[in-house]
């Protein structure tokens, strides 16, 4: 029997006749560092034998080499999205074109669905962000953001946004805002946040009917709208069980129809859209829904000028403030009862185990500085890496054409995909011991960065405004960072998950070792003091 062929994008084939995701994503950053006149440095990338455990030096370089000018950075950025959309494949019905060559060939689209919430809009709305079992809000919230900031655990720039939004209680009111998110029920996503504030939501998910029965009842019992694609006119639909059966749309298999719907004249043709990536997959199947996604993307920047948002990751390679460079460096030369613990691993760990987080600042042609962090956990894989930076170079192309650009560093989440990796979630419990960490549950990420959203469509001096200067693209990412702790931190993340884990364990037994110990204890008085 033929083996059947993969439907939607799929990674290209090499010179093997095999679909390697190593292959493709040397491929991309080899075109990408060309892009910016880095030959010797692209050939490099392709001779790389060992891409699943070497990927992470090129990214450094690759950053440190986009810092060189602005102009390299969306050079480099632009020959990489090029690169992806005109290798990858795209399969239909047995043929395959270049994702691309998608997009434009195929011409089917959706009907239109939408619901509107029947909740009242509030007369008073104020922004609520849930944290530890309590709503904050108001001068609480104030508060609690104040004092993130002060530990490190976020960035002041992040702390000010979300008090801008706190204190102007009519941004709380998005009656006036439509989002398009892709992946709307996500984990990460704001959807939840965005339907409580009344917006217009623009929603695309899998067309499974579990999922929207989810979103389509909370969408009805919020002051909001929700509009989604449909296999048949809404018209035709007689069921509430009819409706969640036809609504829907596979990114990956079906990019160029959502595409065109979204592009239609159905969909809200003279509102200003913010078209957000909120997906995520395991493995090689997540670069290849957030390029369905960056399709997308494109075809909406450019035909729309709509804004676009991104959830950046803290452990990527990023353009951070001097001052973050600073404290790391203070708190890994600091003698405090922490470091203390830990100096025995630090000395013996050479260069894996608790090394340090501060790095020299990268010097740009004209002379100017930039620090960076390392934050990549090599464990991640290059797939999710390869991901990431996609999202990064379409947020600075897209702001360097003109379009409103939110993409900033979310924090640690212990989201179920996440803590279901118990090695994930043994770390996450130990790593508060490394200050300023501190790992955040869903509802809080969610509303702290969809706050950091609302702030960057409301204040026209936000990085995200692509007429705010920057003296390089990649200092977006400098802003707004709720990174959890890992810019300022004394150590690299990647140096910390092991120790992290053994402190989970050392949490976990510390009953047990108290008992020991007082045994032990009275064992030795015992026996000395009869």
């Amino acid at each position: 029997m033929a083996q059947k062929l993969p439907e939607g994008i799929v990674f290209p084939v090499n010179d093997k006749g095999e679909r390697s995701t190593s292959d493709a994503a040397k491929r991309v950053f080899a075109d990408s560092f060309a892009g910016m006149g880095c030959d010797a440095i692209a050939k490099e990338v392709l001779a790389e034998k060992n891409w699943r455990y070497r990927y992470h030096k090129f990214l450094l370089t690759h950053v440190q080499e986009s810092l060189k000018s602005p102009e390299a950075a969306l050079k480099g950025a632009q020959a990489g999205l090029d690169s992806l959309h005109n290798n990858f494949e795209f399969i239909r019905d047995g043929k395959s074109y270049k994702v691309a060559e998608a997009m434009k060939n195929f011409k089917g689209s959706y009907s239109t669905g939408f619901i509107k919430g029947t909740k009242p809009k509030s007369s008073t709305p104020e922004y609520v962000v849930p944290y530890k079992g309590k709503q904050l809000k108001g001068e609480a919230l104030l508060k609690q953001v104040q004092k993130w900031a002060d530990y490190g655990t976020i960035e002041q720039s992040a702390a000010d946004a979300i008090s801008m939004v706190v204190k102007n209680n009519k941004w709380a009111d998005l009656s006036d805002k439509y989002f398009v998110l892709l992946g709307a029920g996500s984990a990460m996503g704001p959807f939840l946040v965005l339907m409580a504030l009344g917006a217009n939501v623009i929603a695309v998910d899998l067309d499974r009917a579990g999922i929207w029965k989810r979103l389509l009842t909370i969408a009805e019992q919020s002051p909001g709208t929700i509009t989604f694609p449909l296999k048949k006119p809404q018209s035709q639909i007689s069921s509430s069980e009819e409706l969640y059966e036809n609504a829907g749309a596979n990114l990956i298999t079906h990019a160029p129809e959502i595409n065109n719907w979204l592009t239609s004249k159905d969909v809200y043709p003279d509102k200003q859209l913010t078209v957000g990536c909120y997906v995520y997959l395991d493995g090689e199947a997540h670069v290849k829904v957030v390029l369905a996604c960056d399709a997308i993307i494109k075809g909406l920047t450019e035909s729309r000028k709509s804004g676009v948002a991104f959830l950046c990751t803290p452990t990527d390679v990023h353009v951070i403030t001097e001052d973050a460079r600073k404290t790391a460096l203070a708190n890994y030369n600091s003698l405090d009862w922490r470091n203390l613990l830990v100096l025995p691993i630090r000395l013996m760990g050479g260069q894996k185990y608790l090394t340090k987080n501060a790095l020299p600042p990268v010097k740009a042609k004209d002379g100017s500085e930039f620090s960076i962090v390392d934050g990549i956990t090599v464990p991640q894989g290059p797939n999710y890496a390869l991901a990431k930076r996609m999202q990064h170079w379409r947020a600075i192309v897209a702001r360097n054409q003109g379009c409103v650009a939110s993409s900033h560093v979310a924090p640690s989440t212990a989201t179920a995909s996440v803590v279901s990796n118990k090695s994930f979630a043994w770390a996450y419990d130990g790593m508060p011991f490394f200050r300023p960490y501190e790992i955040f549950e869903q509802e809080t990420s969610n509303a702290v960065m969809s706050a950091i959203l609302i702030h960057d469509l409301n204040n026209t001096k936000a990085v995200a405004n692509p007429s705010v200067p920057l003296k390089n693209p990649l200092a977006l990412f400098s802003h707004n960072s709720f990174h959890g702790g890992l810019w300022r931190c004394a150590y690299k993340v990647n140096s910390i998950g092991e120790v992290s884990v053994l402190i989970h364990f050392i949490k976990v037994l510390r009953p047990v070792l108290i008992l020991f110990l007082v045994v032990a204890l009275a064992f030795f008085w015992k026996r000395f003091f009869p």
